[in-house]
């Protein structure tokens, strides 16, 4: 018995020690999505404050862009400690930093838009709609990184997709305001709606970013 307890004691000693020599890598990869998901949170947010711009919902996409932040400060810390990724540690950085983009974008067109008192119309909405279902698509995007580039491949086209006709929605949006008559609205929307585009340029970027670890990983 006495033979037994020493024998689980050194057992459970050499494990200690294993952990302490060799600690669980963190899943960067999972911390990335975790990040995408606040944001892909954020965009739907988004999207109903564009359908009615009401208070509740632009709260919910500040919160998220503190979420996200702290989310993003989690991957860069594990980043630090990682001796090895799934995926290039300068791609996960990259894609981060772009999918940051995506609500930095977001979030400021919503204070502006407050700012100017300006509301959005069915225009604003439509391009909403598009830039949400894109970040969803990023997001699976990044799901598949690390296991089927092919997956994510095909995530990163369907969030192209999604936000190909934003800049379509963009043009028709411009070309309305040349039948108001309040010069102060007009300037408002012109700003308003450009940063719209500039969502979609965001996303877009994660996506260019993300068919690169796939090629790079393939």
């Amino acid at each position: 018995m006495i033979e037994n307890a020493d024998l689980q004691k050194r057992h459970l000693w050499r494990g200690h020690l294993f952990k302490h020599l060799f600690p669980a890598l963190p899943n960067v990869i999972s911390l990335l999505v975790t990040q995408g998901e606040i944001t892909m949170t954020a965009l739907e947010a988004f999207r109903v404050w564009s359908h009615g711009a009401d208070t509740k919902s632009a709260d919910e996409l500040r919160e998220a862009y503190h979420n996200a932040y702290k989310a993003r400060r989690e991957l860069l810390s594990a980043l630090q400690t990682a001796l090895s990724t799934p995926v290039d540690q300068e791609d996960i950085y990259i894609l981060s930093e772009r999918v940051d983009h995506i609500l930095v974008e977001a979030k400021n067109l919503v204070r502006e838009a407050e700012v100017l008192g300006w509301k959005p119309d069915s225009f604003a909405s439509s391009m909403a709609d598009r830039l949400a279902s894109g970040t969803k698509d990023v997001v699976e995007g990044l799901k598949g990184l690390g296991k089927s580039g092919k997956d994510a491949g095909i995530q990163a086209d369907a969030a192209s997709e999604a936000v190909h006709h934003v800049e379509r929605d963009y043009r028709e949006a411009m070309a309305g305001l040349v039948t108001r008559e309040d010069i102060r609205q007009v300037i408002a929307s012109q700003d308003l709606y450009r940063r719209y585009l500039s969502v979609s340029e965001a996303i877009m970027s994660v996506v260019d970013r993300l068919w690169y670890a796939v090629l790079r990983g393939a």
